[in-house]
């Protein structure tokens, strides 16, 4: 597995404008809105989780009355204080103490997603960058096109000017300029588009001068399928995510049946009261300890509904398990699948440079016309577009195989 984590292994920046995978990867955990939004929700449950666990702490009450009445018009105005402080408490409380520990829980499920999130975006985010590197040699390609087109339209004038062909000769090979030229502008614009998607990921953080800085991978990679899907099950935040689910659907099985568990609430007041201030003072302490033993069978459904949901998050669990090893072994297809078909395009293009560059010595030998070399040249033009396609899928392969497994986040996460 090592071979298959080194094989995406960054270079070094050469210069300050070079986008790398480990940079693409910070400005990803910064910039991403789609992160920030999980990263939300992940807050958003910490701060529940804070709340039930503060719901242990006593709470107090402050209370303040005043009247003022007049009991018969023989007699004065009389007024009447009351003001005090309360202090309540619920030490015993069993199923508050799950629901902390249900709280907790989903902190953890929701990191998961957080993982599962950037797994994603990054993973879309290579895609993207490795289509740049693989544009870039396509644009170098497509210009060295233009400059051999313009090769054979001198070529063609030139024979042209001796009387040894026609017109047309020249007509076809500037034709052929031109087309090779539009190309070129389709791959530009294919490249631009390719770098404002990138860029949109990231929040438009990019500058245009930024440019990819990534190894394509040409040689096969050793790769085990069961070593793969061992890895994938251990690694893949989906499948902690499920197993997380299974671990609160269990924690809600334990809170529906302490339904009738009992509580313990304790109470503490200090009163003033009386015609006249500050009044009289009182005090009360108590405790309530209250254990309920029947409720009509309203525990036993609620049990019965969530051990229902447990067995639905066990199945889930499992199908989520076999949904990443079917993504593994389709992505490890994939991978040689797309190796054989580099090394098809590869043999194809050293045939495709041969029979050019055979086809142009023999038109300006004149033993050819100009109809067998533009064929010969465009043939050899397209092996190279094809090649740097099969280039680019096997790298993209190797991508979405990483993705399978879960390495893209990096370690044992």
């Amino acid at each position: 597995m090592k071979l298959l984590t080194a094989a995406l292994t960054l270079l070094i920046p050469v210069n300050a404008f070079a986008l790398t995978p480990s940079q693409l990867k910070v400005l990803i955990l910064k910039r991403s809105l789609k992160l920030k939004v999980k990263e939300e929700q992940v807050k958003s449950q910490k701060f529940r989780e804070k709340a039930t666990f503060r719901s242990y702490f006593p709470k107090v009450n402050l209370t303040a009355s005043f009247n003022e009445f007049y009991p018969d018009i023989f007699q004065n105005w009389n007024q009447n204080y009351s003001y005090g402080v309360s202090i309540t408490a619920e030490p015993l409380n069993l199923q508050r103490n799950i629901e902390l520990s249900i709280d907790k829980e989903k902190v953890r499920e929701l990191r998961y997603a957080v993982s599962s999130t950037l797994l994603d975006v990054y993973s879309q985010a290579l895609s993207y960058l490795y289509k740049l590197k693989a544009l870039e040699r396509e644009i170098d390609l497509r210009k060295k096109q233009v400059e051999s087109s313009e090769k054979i339209l001198s070529v063609a004038k030139e024979k042209f000017k001796k009387g040894l062909v026609m017109i047309t000769d020249v007509l076809k090979a500037k034709s052929e300029v031109e087309k090779r030229r539009a190309l070129l502008s389709r791959a530009e614009n294919e490249y631009r588009k390719t770098f404002n998607s990138l860029n949109a990921l990231l929040d438009f953080s990019l500058k245009e001068r930024e440019k990819p800085e990534v190894n394509l991978i040409e040689k096969r990679l050793p790769l085990y399928s069961g070593e793969l899907v061992k890895r994938a099950l251990l690694l893949r935040p989906e499948v902690k995510e499920a197993k997380q689910q299974v671990e609160i659907a269990e924690k809600n099985v334990q809170l529906a049946k302490r339904n009738l568990s009992p509580k313990l609430s304790l109470n503490f007041s200090a009163q003033r009261t009386g015609t006249e201030f500050p009044g009289d003072k009182n005090y009360s302490a108590g405790f309530t300890f209250s254990f309920p033993v029947f409720d009509s069978g309203l525990t036993k459904f609620q049990t019965l509904e969530q051990v229902s949901q447990l067995k639905k998050a066990q199945l889930n669990l499992k199908e989520t398990e076999n949904s990443v090893k079917l993504e593994v072994l389709n992505a490890l297809s994939d991978v040689n699948y797309s190796y054989s078909q580099l090394k098809s395009s590869e043999s194809s293009l050293k045939y495709a440079k041969k029979a050019y560059e055979r086809a142009l010595n023999e038109y300006k030998l004149g033993v050819s016309d100009i109809v067998a070399l533009l064929q010969a040249f465009d043939f050899y033009c397209q092996s190279q577009e094809d090649y740097v396609q099969s280039l680019l899928n096997y790298n993209l392969s190797i991508v979405s195989l990483r993705k399978a497994t879960g390495e893209l986040l990096g370690g044992e996460n």
